[in-house]
C-alpha cells in the first residue's frame, strides 16, 4: 500500500500501474471482475495520486456539482484528466468557448453538434449523451 507520492517519478510510476489495472478491467469485462486486492490497490492509487495532484501539482478538480447532468460531469472529468482549460476543450470539440461555458454552467443545453463531438472525439456513451439532451 502506497502512503504518499513525493516525486514526479513516483507519480508517473503509480499512474502507469493505475492504467494497467484499468486496461485489465476493460479486458475482463469491468472493474467488478477484478480481485479484491486489485480493487483495493486501485482505490489506494486514486487516493494518493489525487492528494499529490492537489497538494504538489496544484491541480484542483473542477467538479462543481452545479449540474446533475451525467454527461456534463463526465465532460468536466475529461477536462480535468486531460488538463485542458475550457477554451482548449471547446476548440477540440469544435464549439466556441462561450458556448461551452454556457453549457457547463447549465445556461445552455447540449445540442446535436456537441453530442456528436462527445461521442466521436471523447468516446462518451451514446445513451449517456441522449439522456442528457
Amino acid at each position: 500500500m502506497i502512503k504518499e507520492i513525493t516525486t514526479r517519478k513516483e507519480y508517473t510510476t503509480v499512474m502507469a500501474r493505475a492504467e494497467e489495472i484499468v486496461a485489465k478491467a476493460d479486458s475482463i469485462g469491468g472493474f467488478g471482475k477484478l480481485s479484491k486486492e486489485e480493487l483495493e490497490e486501485f482505490a489506494n492509487i486514486a487516493t494518493v495520486a489525487e492528494r499529490y495532484e492537489v497538494e504538489v501539482l496544484k491541480l484542483t478538480p473542477p467538479f462543481t456539482g452545479k449540474s446533475a447532468n451525467p454527461a456534463l460531469l463526465q465532460l468536466e472529468e475529461e477536462m480535468y484528466h486531460r488538463r485542458m482549460k475550457q477554451k482548449d476543450m471547446a476548440s477540440f470539440l469544435g464549439i466556441s468557448t462561450a458556448k461551452l461555458s454556457r453549457i457547463l454552467s447549465g445556461k445552455s443545453s447540449i445540442n446535436l453538434q456537441l453530442a456528436k463531438a462527445l461521442y466521436e472525439k471523447l468516446g462518451f456513451d451514446g445513451n449517456l449523451i441522449l439522456s442528457s439532451l
